[in-house]
């Protein structure tokens, strides 16, 4: 009976832990919320990390894409953005922490979203594709 309850116990175990990989929310994009900061925008931003490593930039965009829709996308709302078909569907929504750069061109995210972003990027294509938006003050 005990050897029953544990083995149920962990097959129950197993298949959460499945259910949680499998029920990985899938991103179409990524909006970048700069709107309460200086940021001015410019035809090649980049995101950095609290420390200074760059997670988003010309670096991570496929010469293709930028040709037809340059790195970034510009909205003056989130709703805007939201809508906009560059990250329609599902965009994942970051806040920037601050302005860096000359002439405050570039957006500092935390490092747990920069995280996060690296870690999507590894399955998900959107950064390859230049899927990103910013929303400008």
């Amino acid at each position: 009976m005990k050897k029953g309850i544990a083995v149920l116990f962990v097959f129950g175990f197993i298949l959460m832990a499945f259910g949680v990989v499998f029920s990985q929310t899938v991103y179409t994009g990524i909006i970048f919320e700069a709107q309460h900061l200086s940021f001015l925008p410019s035809a090649s931003p980049k995101i950095l990390d609290e420390d200074g490593r760059e997670v988003y930039g010309s670096a991570y965009v496929d010469k293709g894409w930028v040709e037809k829709q340059g790195i970034v996308g510009y909205a003056k709302s989130l709703d805007e953005a939201k809508v906009n078909q560059r990250v329609a569907e599902n965009p994942l929504v970051i806040k920037a922490v601050k302005v860096t750069g000359a002439n405050n061109r570039d957006l500092v995210i935390s490092n747990e979203d920069a995280r996060k972003i690296r870690e999507l990027a590894r399955n998900i294509n959107f950064l390859e594709r230049s899927k990103v938006m910013i929303v400008v003050p």
